[in-house]
């Protein structure tokens, strides 16, 4: 008897368990969006499709933005309501875009996805970055300019991140550019290259040029020991050495080769060479909106019937550099040893005392008519 009554009892209570169990209220769920995919890599304007995952509501519905705008914009890539995400034209200066989708019934409430976009166009270099296993990404780069430009073919750019590049950090001199290559700096104030120098030829060069449409800018130039060529230039089409530093070096640019074709050199400093820029042969070097000074023995060496372009009208045509303070006792802003006449009209020529100009410039005043005149302004 007392057996059943104790089942009767035990029964009971758990029954009596279970229905109060049976009347607590569900507590609530967390809120919780997921992006698929939440990693992607894309090239510049291309399209993907991104989907947003809320759990925790029966709404479902998000709102997307890209680097906390909504819809996105141009600079980082536009994504509309569906989650279809179109990159941008351009790289954005981050290493990889966020995207987000935000709950619509509850707007604390977000999910993340990051993108690295890459531009197919450019190969970096960086102090952190490696030859052997980097992709030349802007998040992966290669470790010397030396095997970026191996890489590099017609259309792209070789971006130097921020650092120094010389022979001890695994650079072989000198850097040969192949045709259509950009190569480019962060500024002359954060990327430096720097070869062993050793020579006046090309071989003791930092940068060695002969092509078309190639382009050397923002950084600084020089050879350790002084005793080099910053930038050893054959002709080419289209071909520009622009916004850099260069010096010290016994030359900054020599420029060689035919007159068919007029490599520009424009808004650089040179500075600190023995000779700024030599021009022989038969090139004919545009140069324009230059710094051209302290320059040991002299700011512009012209010889063999090379004419370089300094400005060649004072109203339509000028050529913009500053030159002052090359040669010895800061004589010899020009040496001109070619037959020609050279014209450099829409220049400032800065003088160390007040005295005829031609003083300064070693032209046929000062060769007994070897070689020819060099004419500062329209008469």
């Amino acid at each position: 008897m007392r057996k059943a009554l104790f089942l009767i009892s035990t029964v009971a209570l758990l029954a009596g368990c279970g229905d109060d169990t049976s009347t607590e209220p569900n507590a609530p769920l967390e809120i919780t969006v997921i992006i698929s995919p939440n990693r992607a890599l894309m090239d510049l304007g291309e399209a993907r499709d991104f989907s947003a995952f809320v759990y925790g509501t029966s709404n479902r519905n998000v709102t997307w933005f890209v680097q906390d705008i909504n819809g996105g914009n141009s600079e980082f890539g536009a994504i509309d309501q569906d989650g279809g995400y179109l990159a941008p034209p351009a790289e954005p200066n981050l290493d990889s875009v966020r995207i987000s989708a935000v709950s619509a019934a509850d707007t604390t409430k977000r999910g993340n996805a990051w993108v690295v976009i890459v531009d197919p166009s450019k190969i970096y270099v960086g102090e952190a970055g490696s030859d052997s296993n980097g992709t030349g990404s802007r998040q992966n780069p290669y470790r010397t300019i030396t095997h970026a430009l191996a890489v590099a073919t017609t259309g792209h750019t070789v971006i130097i991140k921020p650092g120094q590049y010389s022979v001890e950090t695994g650079e072989i001199f000198p850097l040969g550019v192949g045709p259509g290559v950009t190569v480019s700096g962060t500024g002359s104030d954060s990327t430096f290259v720097i070869g062993p120098g050793a020579s006046h030829d090309e071989s003791g060069a930092v940068f060695s040029i002969n092509g078309d449409a190639i382009t050397i800018e923002r950084m600084t130039i020089s050879t350790a020991d002084h005793n080099g060529i910053g930038i050893f230039l054959l002709p080419g089409i289209l071909v520009k050495i622009k916004e850099n530093y260069i010096g010290p070096n016994y030359i900054g640019i020599s420029a060689a080769g035919d007159s068919l074709r007029r490599p520009l050199i424009e808004s650089n400093i040179i500075t600190g060479d023995s000779i700024g820029i030599s021009a022989g042969e038969m090139s004919e070097p545009m140069i324009r909106n230059n710094l051209i000074a302290d320059c040991g023995s002299m700011g512009l060496y012209i010889y063999g019937s090379s004419r370089p372009d300094l400005g060649t009208n004072d109203s339509t045509d000028v050529g913009g550099n500053t030159i002052q303070n090359n040669g010895p006792n800061n004589q010899w802003l020009i040496r001109n040893e070619s037959p020609d006449t050279i014209l450099a009209i829409g220049n400032s020529w800065v003088f160390p005392i007040p005295a005829d100009n031609d003083q300064f410039i070693y032209d046929d005043d000062e060769s007994g008519n070897v070689s020819g005149p060099v004419i500062l302004e329209n008469r």
